[in-house]
């Protein structure tokens, strides 16, 4: 079962959220007089680079969704009572 567009765009936007709380949460205490770790700043940039890693799955999906429909071929144009193969056969 493949994951939906709708699903990454969701984990984009969380990751993305808890990025920014998280750097605020940084900045803040940069604001008190605290130096900023080197581990905080991995953890602000990979939560960053993951929620720019969902937004790019979701495209992708969401282009597999689309290419998927794409080529259907639908055929309810085509009826028409006056074409022999959908006349009753009586008689």
């Amino acid at each position: 079962m493949k994951i939906k567009s709708r699903v990454w765009y969701w984990l984009a936007a969380a990751s993305g959220a808890v990025s920014l709380l998280y750097g605020m949460g940084i900045e803040g205490g940069a604001q008190l007089g605290s130096s900023i770790s080197d581990s905080q700043f991995v953890t602000a940039l990979c939560l960053v680079l993951a929620a720019v890693a969902f937004l790019r799955l979701g495209f992708a999906a969401e282009a597999e969704e689309n290419r998927r429909h794409c080529g259907r071929i639908r055929r309810t144009h085509a009826r028409n009572p006056e074409y022999p193969e959908n006349q009753e056969r009586g008689a």
